[in-house]
């Protein structure tokens, strides 16, 4: 508004004082708005134990796979990208996996894979509940994709997370929020693994030791619903969340070694298999 009272000629210069100051009104009430709508988004963020003191950023998490390099292609061709499940928390896991899988692909520059991840996180996010949010994000990857900006595409990767969690926090689906995030971790330090395990680097293996996020999401599973937390794929997926935490802790703060990367991989190959597993009417895996 103030670019317009700019442009008025002086023969409107009155004019031009009252309508700037019923903008002055509209611009703090607008202000004071956004303001009410931030604390609102902040109040309902901690609620959700969602705050930049305890969230591990997506965007920091996603940054790291560029360490990993080459990309595991292998590991990522042989995931079923269209799985569907019959239970939330499954599905959360599913497209956080996919949103790693992407930014992993972004890197490896295989532009129709990444317009096949776009399409397939359409689907799972309206299993979700929040597809009309994601139509836009997705609608944008494929854009960029067929432009070959490989780093438009990650920050639209990093940006659809973020829409993600804001929507299931609109929906006050704090459990599934944090499984999304979990997802795209747990998928992300497996693809580190496999390729830290294939071509060992000490700078890579350090790219894995990062305790703090894992006790992060390992306090989220804890705070899931006793019922579902109480089923065999929560109980086991936990249970091998927890064993890559130990192996971690046994370095003491050291790089991982060789060996110490075999077991992790093989560690988070396992979860990621439960994770992807079916599952029965009361949680059981149907293997």
């Amino acid at each position: 508004m103030v670019s317009i009272v700019n442009r008025v000629r002086p023969i409107f210069f009155i004019a031009a004082i009252i309508f700037a100051a019923s903008c002055g009104y509209l611009v703090a009430q607008t202000n004071t708005e956004k303001e009410l709508e931030a604390s609102s988004t902040e109040h309902m963020r901690e609620e959700l134990g969602v705050n930049p003191v305890t969230s591990p950023s997506i965007a920091s998490l996603l940054k790291d796979l560029e360490n990993f390099r080459p990309v595991p292609l292998r590991t990522i061709e042989t995931a079923n990208r269209e799985a569907s499940f019959s239970n939330r928390l499954q599905t959360a896991l599913h497209f956080g996996s996919l949103v790693a899988d992407g930014f992993m692909l972004t890197i490896a520059e295989r532009p129709q894979d990444i317009q096949d991840i776009g399409r397939e996180l359409i689907r799972q996010s309206r299993s979700l509940g929040v597809g009309n949010r994601l139509a836009k994000r997705s609608k944008s990857l494929l854009e960029l994709s067929d432009k070959g900006d490989w780093l438009g595409m990650r920050e639209e990767l990093v940006k659809t997370q973020a829409d993600v969690e804001e929507s299931m926090m609109e929906l006050h689906d704090e459990e599934m929020a944090h499984m999304v995030s979990l997802g795209g971790w747990l998928r992300g330090f497996q693809l580190g693994a496999v390729s830290t395990d294939e071509r060992y680097s000490p700078a890579k293996a350090d790219t894995l030791s990062r305790v703090d996020v894992i006790d992060y999401f390992l306090d989220r599973l804890e705070t899931l619903n006793p019922r579902l937390k109480a089923t065999e794929m929560v109980t086991e997926f936990t249970g091998r969340i927890k064993k890559i935490r130990l192996v971690l802790v046994e370095t003491q703060g050291a790089t991982p070694t060789p060996e110490q990367v075999v077991k992790l991989r093989k560690l988070a190959d396992e979860a990621e298999q439960i994770a992807t597993t079916k599952v029965g009417g009361d949680g059981q895996l149907l293997r």
